[in-house]
């Protein structure tokens, strides 16, 4: 998740060093190990798209990138039999996604930000586009 006009990023919300934590200490070792080798995988596809590594791809190449290799994932899920293992790359996103939106930066600056308590208000007014709310 790249740093943007309206949002900080996922190094911000220090998403390496969340996965590490749930990778290490919750993902059992036969998971521990699909995430650890998808890795270097990122650089695997940099270096056959763009002959280059991931950290060297400019922004729009990043999302090409990431794009093409979470179609791969979707299509492998929905394929996949039971006992097959998860995606690297499905792994790697919901982490990311987990860690940035819990974390104070994602729930503060990329959510609207209502500290608790607050009051319940089930008929709040909605506009297209607002920013889902976040309670840390």
């Amino acid at each position: 998740m790249p740093t943007t006009a309206a949002s900080p990023g996922a190094k911000e919300a220090k998403i390496g060093d969340f996965m590490k934590v749930i990778v290490t200490d919750i993902y059992e070792e036969k998971d521990q190990h699909i995430f650890m080798e998808g890795l270097p995988k990122f650089d695997e596809a940099a270096q056959k798209k763009y002959s280059k590594d991931f950290v060297k791809l400019d922004a729009s190449e990043k999302h090409n990138l990431v794009l093409a290799i979470d179609t791969e994932a979707k299509e492998y899920t929905k394929n996949k039999k039971q006992e097959d293992p998860t995606h690297y790359f499905t792994m790697v996103k919901q982490l990311t996604l987990w860690g940035y939106f819990t974390s104070e930066v994602g729930s503060t600056k990329a959510l609207r930000y209502l500290p608790l308590p607050g009051k319940y208000d089930g008929c709040y007014p909605y506009q297209k586009g607002d920013k889902a709310w976040a309670s840390i």
